[in-house]
Formats: structure tokens, sequence, C-alpha cells
């Protein structure tokens, strides 16, 4: 072989070294979760077998639905797991004495027992909403197996808990055995997502202020302040990036005690984060102000600090701030005061005000997440879908009622397995974004599953003749389910395939062939599937569009009961902006399964605008509760105030005249201020309460058909004028 040749062949293995290096690099993560559920399900099965369980295959059920890469995620499923399955477990033994002769009061009672059990899964986050889950379905499992004989209920209850217990028991030990509990992990994430937001802050000021996205544009042109939002494709990531940084706090404080100690402080940082994503809007643009010298260098006093912080290394987060970072933030914060009194133009020094405010989010941020001060605790409560959980748990009961009442006129021998399947889907749905789409992928699993458990029965199970082999062959039938299940995307559709395959598999101790069953088996879950799309798809269907304008509504209201609130009641503004930036994430959901694009960056846009008007408004009561303390409150100013808070009572009618009404009060404050002097407090309380109202109604302004009642967002998707602009919408029907 000549060098040519021989060069040649080099270059083809290495490459191909190189290739199936990146192959593995992107499968491995999957493969080894593959490889711990298997040891997992082999432990599971061995020692219900070992147990002489009747149904052994219900523990490989748990490890499936229990498994998680995360261990910290994984010990809270389980904990709350074995909680739901208590719960489950005693409902339905008390069910079933209660009407152990009445099979119509017994589906009665079942269904508002599920209907509830699906409206608690709804409301709760994490998987507290899996133990309302669980003690739903649970019911109709043990219940099953003994409606024939109804004095079995008890040991069907025992046999369930044991195997759900052994599920558990059998993943924890290999999953925690395979890993290690890092508290770093999840603190380096909390360090790149600071970093990531910071940096849509510290870009250059466009060649021109006054672009704005135009309809179908994918990103935003121009800038926020002086800061440039590149895409809003950026922004949507930060968001659900943020978002997710809550969830990996609350599992990773499950079994590290550093971020068990840290947690409180870790999730107020983390809402402090939103909140300053909150401010990633166009709206501010249009205060640029007349004294161009003041407003240029207070962003550039701004973006420094954020250039600054964005560059701390990760240690700062890790190891605490040693308080060189926050004295930073506290010098930019003084000097953009000194700033605003300089200022003499109102709008000037509205918009040197907003970028003393984003500078305070970040410090209070930086204080939390830094450990740099001991943080009080504080209760940051969630927001209650109620529309949406009440749907679900009308859903849940819809399917019990139906499947039962089925199953109780035709007599027919699969019945139960058609409820247990339309059950326990139909909990399972209630914690997903979309039920609908949800379903539509859990029963397309379940399909899968059906020809999958046929071969299974046919091909592998006579063939066996000992524990590595039905091992074996159950893992490979089951590996399509774990692979898919560990991808996000489809995880839904994996999740429906590997649990339902169990079930349909029924595997039990010691095996029983018969073909009869097995095919009247499948033929209820693909009825039950399909009952399942009838109730989620055609009876009680998703509509998006009511649910983004129900959302848009309640944070309308919201701002306006802000407002108009006793003087004495003033929430703290972190807690505030929690619920209704869960409010938006939940608006940004909803916009994504039926909006444009172009329409839902205008939505979410005018969202995060109304986020910054309620800040706007409860930092204008402070201000004003700080004057009436000190004894600088005077009555013109105090007058005007009234006046402006009390026009939010239009801000759903008549959102232009609220906006009008506040300019001219901040106007009569301006007017109302006699002569500068030195140290003169009452004066720059004034000037800033000005300012306040000066935002105010420039946010009301920037989108008023958000705020509207009959804005486009709130009208049918067939009307006319449901897709006019927010910025300037027709009211009139």
């Amino acid at each position: 072989m000549n060098s040519y040749a021989r060069a040649d062949v080099l270059t083809f293995f290495a490459r191909l070294r190189e290739a199936t290096r990146d192959v593995w690099v992107t499968i491995a993560p999957t493969a080894a979760y593959a490889c711990r559920t298997a040891l997992a399900i082999g432990l599971a099965l061995w020692v219900s077998a070992f147990c002489q369980l009747a149904s052994p295959l219900s523990a490989v059920t748990t490890v499936l639905i229990v498994a998680n890469p995360v261990s910290g995620a994984l010990l809270s499923k389980s904990i709350w797991r074995i909680f739901g399955t208590l719960i489950g477990t005693t409902c339905g033994v008390l069910i079933m004495a209660a009407f152990p002769q009445q099979p119509l009061m017994f589906f009665g009672a079942l269904a508002v027992v599920i209907g509830f059990a699906c409206c608690i899964a709804t409301l709760l986050r994490f998987y507290r909403a899996y133990a309302a889950v669980l003690s739903g379905y649970t019911i109709i499992i043990i219940s099953t197996g003994a409606f024939a004989d109804p004095d079995r209920i008890f040991l069907s209850a025992m046999g369930r808990l044991s195997v759900v217990t052994i599920g558990i028991i059998s993943t924890a030990f290999v999953f925690q055995a395979t890993s290690s509990s890092r508290s770093h992990t999840v603190l380096l994430r909390i360090h790149t997502t600071l970093r990531d937001i910071l940096s849509q802050f510290v870009h250059l000021q466009p060649e021109h202020d006054d672009q704005l996205p135009r309809e179908n544009d994918s990103g935003q042109i121009g800038a926020f302040r002086s800061m440039d939002i590149s895409t809003y494709s950026v922004r949507a990531r930060l968001l659900a990036q943020t978002n997710a940084l809550i969830e990996a706090v609350e599992y990773a404080a499950t079994d590290n005690y550093n971020i068990r100690q840290r947690a409180p402080a870790l999730r107020l940082g983390i809402t402090n984060l939103l909140g300053m994503l909150s401010a990633h809007h166009p709206a501010w643009r249009g205060l640029p102000g007349q004294e161009t010298e003041l407003l240029a260098k207070a962003r550039s006093l701004s973006a420094g600090i954020m250039n600054l912080v964005s560059e701390q290394p990760p240690q700062t987060i890790l190891k605490g701030d040693n308080g060189a970072t926050a004295a930073h933030i506290a010098q930019t914060l003084e000097e953009l005061r000194q700033l605003s009194h300089q200022a003499r133009d109102p709008a000037t020094l509205a918009a040197i005000d907003s970028e003393c405010d984003l500078v305070m989010e970040l410090s209070e941020a930086w204080a939390c997440l830094s450990g740099h001060m001991p943080v009080r605790h504080v209760r940051l409560l969630p927001f209650f879908d109620w529309p949406a959980a009440f749907r679900n748990g009308v859903r849940g009961a819809c399917v019990a009622l139906l499947t039962g009442l089925i199953w109780y006129v035709l007599h027919w021998p699969g019945g139960p397995s058609m409820m247990v399947f339309v059950i326990c889907a139909s909990c399972l749905l209630s914690t997903a974004p979309s039920a609908t789409k949800a379903a539509t992928m859990l029963a397309g699993g379940m399909m899968m599953a059906i020809p999958a458990s046929l071969f299974f029965q046919t091909v592998f199970l006579p063939r066996i003749d000992g524990f590595p082999l039905l091992w074996l062959s159950l893992f490979v039938c089951l590996l399509p389910g774990i692979w898919i299940q560990f991808h996000p995307r489809h995880s839904i559709r994996g999740f429906g395939y590997a649990v339902f395959f169990n079930v349909m598999t029924r595997v039990q101790n010691p095996v029983v062939f018969n073909d009869i069953v097995l095919f009247e088996n499948y033929f209820a879950f693909a009825l039950g599937g399909i009952i399942l799309m009838l109730v989620f798809k055609v009876i009680l269907p998703a509509d998006h569009r009511l649910d983004c304008a129900r959302l848009i509504t309640s944070l309308t209201r919201s701002v306006r009961q802000q407002a108009l609130a006793p003087a004495h009641s003033i929430p703290r503004w972190v807690n505030w902006e929690h619920t209704q930036m869960q409010k938006v994430l939940r608006l940004v959901q909803r916009l994504s399964f039926f909006a444009a694009s172009g329409r839902a960056f205008e939505v979410t846009d005018a969202a995060f605008s109304a986020v910054s008007l309620g800040r706007v408004i409860l930092r204008l009561r402070s201000l004003r509760k700080e004057s009436i303390a000190t004894g600088l409150d005077s009555t013109r100013m105090s007058e005007a105030l009234s006046r402006a808070l009390d026009s939010f009572s239009l801000l759903r009618s008549a959102p232009e005249e609220t906006a009008t009404c506040c300019r001219k009060e901040a106007q009569v404050i301006l007017d109302g201020l006699g002569p500068e002097t030195t140290g003169d407090e009452g004066h720059d309380l004034a000037r800033r309460m000005a300012a306040c109202l000066i935002q105010a109604a420039h946010l009301i302004d920037a989108a008023p058909g958000f705020f509207h009642k009959n804005g486009p967002m709130q009208r049918m998707a067939d009307d006319p004028k449901s897709g006019e602009s927010l910025r300037n919408p027709s009211y009139v029907r």
C-alpha cells in the first residue's frame, strides 16, 4: 500500500472514530439511565417474586414511574408516591366498605373522589401533585380485584402497598448506589442562568431606537433601554431556564443538606431573576428623556454593574460572596440616586428611576443567591389555576362514571381493565400543561404497547424457563419506552408505552396463559383510549384562547387591586411579583399551543408590561407611605396621588383615561413643588412619585388592548377584531 492510500485509510478511521465518539457522547446519558433502570427492574421483579406477591410487574411499573436520573427528584417522587398510595388505599377500602353491594353508588362515589383528586393534582406543584394523582387511581387498582368479593379489598390494598414499596426501595437503592449528590450542580446552573440573563442587559445601544418588532417577526429589532434583546426566542429560553431552577432547587433540597439550608434564599433569588426577566419588553423605550447625557450615564452605570456581576466566577455562588460585589452594587445604586437628584426633566427622571429599580432587583437577587446576607424566610405562595383545575376534575369524574356505567350495563369482563387505564390516564393528565395534547400522546403510547405486549406474550414468554430470561426479555420490550421517556419532548408517549405495557402483559406468579382474556384486555385498553380521547378532545376540550383571556384578566385585576387597596395594605413586591410571573409562565405556555409567533411575542410583551406596572404601583405606594411616616406628605401631593390611584378603577374599561389621569396628576405634583434646597427629602419624594406616575402611564399606553375587558385577546377567535394590535385596538363591538 502506497503512502497516499495509507493516509486515506488513516484519515477514514480517524473520522470514523471521531464520529463514533460524538454519537456516544450524545447517547451516553440515555444509555446510562436505561442500564440503571434495567438493574432496578431486575431487583424489584426478583424481590416481588421472592415474596410471593401476586402481581410482581406492579413493582416494575413503580420502577418505571419513579426512576429519575436526578437523585433528589427520585427521592421526592418516592416519598410522595408512598404518601399517595396510603391515601388511595384508605379511600378505596372506605368506599368499598360503604357500598359493598351497590355498584351504582360505588361508581358515583368513585367519580367524585377521582374528580377531586384530579382537581387537587392540577393545583399542586412538583411531585406533591403526583401524590394526589396516585391517591386517585390507586382506588380503582385495588378495587378491581375485589369487585367479585368485597371482603378481599383489604388484602388487595396491602398487596398494592407492598409492590409500590418494593419498587420504590429497589429504584432508590440502585440509583443512589450509582450516583452521588453534588450540591454544586444546581448552584452552577443558577450561576449560568444569572450570567445569561445579565448578558442581555449589557449590549450596546442600536442605531435606531424607534425600531419595533414587526408582525410575524422572529425577534425584536432595537434595544430595551440600553440593552439589546437579540431575539424573542432568547427571552423565552431564559424564562423557561429560570423557571426550571425552582424545580431543581426543590429536588436538590431533598437529598442535600447544603441546598436544604440555602433553599429559601435560593427560591427568593430565582424569583428576583424572574422579576428581572419581566423587564425584558420594549415598552420602556418610550422614556428617552430630554437630558440625554444624564440618561446615558445612568444606563452606562446599570450596564456596567450587570457586566461586573455577570463576570463573577462560580465560586461566588458556590462558596459565597465576600461582600465586594454587593458593595459595588450598593455604590451603583447610590450613584443612580445622585443622578436622579440632578435630573430636571420628568421623563428623564422616570427613565433613571426604572434603571434604579432594575439594579435594586439585581441587588436582592445577588444577596439571596450568593449568600452574602442572611435572608429571612419569605413564603412564596403558588398561583392556583382554578378554571383548569375544575375542568380536569370534571374530566376525571366524567371518565370514571362513563366507564363504570359501561361496565355495569354490559357486564363485560374486560370492564375493569378499561377502567384502570382510563382513570389512571385521566389522573396523570391532570398535571400536564395541556391535558388535551398530552391525552393524544399518552393514548398513542398505549396503542404502541398493544403489539409489543402481544409479541412478548407469544414469542418471549412461552420460551422463558427462569428469572434471568424473564428479566432480559422484559427489559428488551420495555427499552423503547424507557429510551423515549428520557427525552422530555416525547416523555409522555414513552411513559404510556412502558407503564401500560406492564399492565397489559399481566405476568403473574405463577404465569397463566389465556389468549381469550389477553385479547379481551387489548380490546378494553383500545376502547379506553377511544373514551379518553372522546372526553378530553370532544366533550371537554381545552380552549387555550379562553385560558389566556382568563390569565390576562387575572393579571389586570391584580394590578388594579394593588392600586385600589387600602394604604396600609402593601405586600412585599417579591411575593406579588412571584404570583404574577407564574401567571405569565402559564400564559406563555397557552400561547404556544395556538398563537402565531408574532402574536405570542406581542402578548408576552404586554404581560411583562403589566408586571412592570404592578411593580411601579407598589413602589409608588411605598413612597407615599414613606412620605406620610416622615411627615413630608403635603395635601396637594396626597390628593393628586389619590386621584391617580383611584383612576385605576377604569383600567379594564378605559385604560387610556387611567394613563391620562396619571400624567395629569404627575404634572400637578411637579407644578406644586417649590424651589429645591440641598437635602430636601420632601422635594425628592415628590419628584420620584411623579416619575412613577409617568412610568405607569407609559406602560398602560404601550398595550391598552391588553388591559381592556373587550381587548383583542378577550374576544372569540372568529371575531374580526381578535387579531388587532394590543397597542391600538378598537374596543367597540
